[in-house]
């Protein structure tokens, strides 16, 4: 288990609506500081700026997917080390595989719970040792 516990948290998503969502969700429930990103092409300078300790991907977005924007991080000093945690409406075993051979720590399928999503991100900054 990482020695401090999950305080800051980067989510690049373009959907407007899950936004808010995962916003309020982690915010006024999980009480985490949040950076919200809707433009992928944003956001290694995002991260950058904000040092997320954990970075919440979606996987379809325009102009760079979640899995292209991940790689991406690896060329960082900055973004390299980072947890990713896939949150998809990909669903299916061999997608989520591949998210998980590419160095995800997990993947959240959509539709997911905003109550139980604090905790979902809880038990997998725990499963980080």
């Amino acid at each position: 288990m990482p020695a401090t516990p999950l305080t800051r948290i980067c989510y690049v998503e373009d959907d407007e609506d899950i936004q808010r969502i995962v916003r309020m969700s982690l915010e006024r429930i999980g009480k985490f500081t949040v950076e919200v990103v809707g433009d992928p092409l944003k956001a290694i300078d995002a991260m950058a700026a904000f040092k997320p300790e954990l970075v919440m991907l979606d996987w379809m977005m325009p102009g760079m997917d979640g899995p292209t924007l991940f790689r991406k991080m690896k060329e960082f000093e900055h973004t390299k080390g980072l947890p990713v945690v896939f949150i998809t409406a990909k669903a299916s075993s061999a997608e989520m595989n591949e998210l998980i051979a590419l160095g995800a720590a997990a993947t959240i399928s959509k539709p997911f719970s905003p109550k139980d999503l604090p905790d979902q991100l809880r038990r997998i900054w725990g499963e980080l040792a």
